[in-house]
C-alpha cells in the first residue's frame, strides 16, 4: 500500500450489509481493521482500513503509542466510521508482547487429568500467580522425524509416554481492558486471538510446510516456527520498523516525521546521493534478521529439520528494499506473506491488495477466525 502521511487510510468496497466479522488489530504504531462476511463458503472482503496511533499520542506516523482505554475506543470508532464498517462482531489481537506461548512437553494421561495438571506446571513458566492469568492449551501431535538420535531413543523405550502441549497464558488484566473496550464499543459479540496466531491463518492457509514467520511490527518483530500446520516455537524481538525511523533521526539530526518519510521513500534501495540512508536503516533491519536467523538456526539444530519457507509479514516488512536483504539473510525461499489472496474481492484490487497483504494478516486473520 501507498502509505500516506494521512491520520487514516481506508478501502470501501460496496457489500451487503452488517451481518460480517471485524478483525480488529491494535498494534504498537497502527489500527488496522478488516471487515468479511461469507457467502458460498468464501470469504468476501467488504472493507478494510488503517489508522496510525502515534500522533494521538503527541507522537509521529509510524511511532509506538501506548494509548488509554478511551482513546483506544475512540480510535476504532474514527476508523469504524471512516472505513463504513457496519458489523460488530468483533475479534481483537492479543500483542504477544503481553501473553506467553509455549510448547511444554507432559506426560499422555488423558485430557481430563491433563486439564488439572496444567496450571501447575505453568506456574514454572509464568512470572506471575496463575491466578492472574488465563490459560489455554492444545494437545498437538508429535512429528515423526526421518533422523532420530539413537541415545533418545533408547531412553525413551522405559519411560512413560508423552505428549506436546501448546500452552498459551493471558493476563486477567489485558482481557478486561478488551472487555472493556468492547462494551464502549457497543459490540454484539467480541472474542480475542493471539496475533501470531491470526498471522499464520492469513500468510499460510492450508500450507503445512515447514515455514517461519516474521511479523516486523512498529515496536518489535515477532517470530513463529510452523510444522504441519502447528505453531512450535514463538518469539519476541524487541527491534522494529520504528526503530530504523529514530536511527535516521539521530543520525541526520532530523525530526521523526522526516526521518519516517525518508526512510519509506528511499528504504534499503537508498538515496544515490546519500548512501549513508540505506546503510543507516539497514543496521536495524539486520538486527532483526541476526536474530531471526539465529532463531532458526537453533530450532533446526534442535529438531534436525530443515526450514525451506520464510514468510514476512507486518507493515515493517513493506520498507523498499527489505524482502531481498531478507532473501539474502536466510537459506530459504522468502516470501510476502499475501494475506489478502484469501479472500474474494474486486479485481480491480488486486494490485493494491497485494501489496498490503503483508499489512493487513492480523486482521484478515482474525476476521477469518469467525468466518
Amino acid at each position: 500500500m501507498d502509505i500516506s502521511f494521512e491520520k487514516i487510510k481506508a478501502q470501501f468496497i460496496s457489500k451487503k450489509g452488517g451481518d460480517g466479522v471485524v478483525g480488529v488489530d491494535i498494534g504498537s504504531g497502527f489500527l488496522k481493521v478488516v471487515e468479511l462476511h461469507k457467502k458460498g463458503g468464501k470469504a468476501i472482503l467488504d472493507t478494510y482500513g488503517e489508522l496510525a496511533l502515534g500522533p494521538l499520542a503527541g507522537l509521529e506516523v509510524g511511532q509506538a503509542a501506548n494509548l488509554t482505554t478511551d482513546q483506544m475506543v475512540s480510535a476504532i470508532n474514527d476508523l469504524f466510521g471512516e472505513a463504513k464498517v457496519k458489523s460488530r462482531n468483533l475479534v481483537f489481537s492479543l500483542p504477544l508482547k503481553s501473553t506467553l506461548v509455549t510448547v511444554i512437553e507432559m506426560p499422555d494421561v488423558g485430557e481430563a487429568k491433563l486439564r488439572e495438571m496444567i496450571p501447575i506446571e505453568a506456574r514454572k513458566y509464568i512470572p506471575t500467580s496463575v491466578t492472574e492469568v488465563s490459560l489455554s492449551h492444545w494437545i498437538i501431535p508429535k512429528i515423526v522425524r526421518t533422523y532420530i538420535d539413537p541415545d533418545k531413543a533408547e531412553g525413551e523405550k522405559s519411560a512413560p509416554p508423552k505428549v506436546d502441549v501448546l500452552l498459551a497464558a493471558v493476563h486477567n488484566d489485558v482481557l478486561a481492558k478488551y472487555d472493556e473496550i468492547a462494551k464502549k464499543l457497543l459490540a454484539t459479540s467480541h472474542q480475542y486471538e493471539i496475533e501470531i496466531f491470526s498471522a499464520i491463518r492469513a500468510t499460510l492457509g492450508r500450507d503445512t510446510s515447514a515455514t517461519m514467520i516474521v511479523d516486523v511490527g512498529s515496536a518489535n518483530t515477532k517470530v513463529a516456527i510452523i510444522e504441519e500446520g502447528v505453531l512450535r516455537s514463538s518469539h519476541l524481538i524487541n527491534v522494529g520498523s520504528q526503530d530504523a525511523t529514530l536511527a535516521l533521526s539521530r543520525s541526520k539530526e532530523i525530526s521523526m516525521l522526516e526521518a519516517e518519510e525518508m526512510k519509506r521513500e528511499f528504504g534499503l534501495l537508498g538515496n544515490p546521493n546519500d548512501p549513508s540512508i540505506a546503510e543507516i536503516g539497514r543496521l536495524s533491519i539486520d538486527r532483526i534478521f541476526s536474530e531471526a536467523g539465529r532463531i532458526l538456526m537453533n530450532y533446526q539444530h534442535a529438531k534436525r529439520v530443515s526450514i525451506n519457507k520464510v514468510v514476512l509479514s507486518g507493515g515493517g516488512v513493506l520498507l523498499k528494499g527489505l524482502p531481498d536483504v531478507a532473501s539474502k539473510s536466510f537459506e530459504a525461499t522468502v516470501v510476502l506473506g499475501e494475506a489478502f489472496d484469501k479472500l474474494e474481492a474486486p479485481a480491480a484490487l488486486a494490485p493494491l491488495l497485494k501489496e498490503s497483504g503483508p499489512e493487513f494478516a492480523v486482521a484478515i486473520g482474525l476476521a477469518l477466525r469467525n468466518l
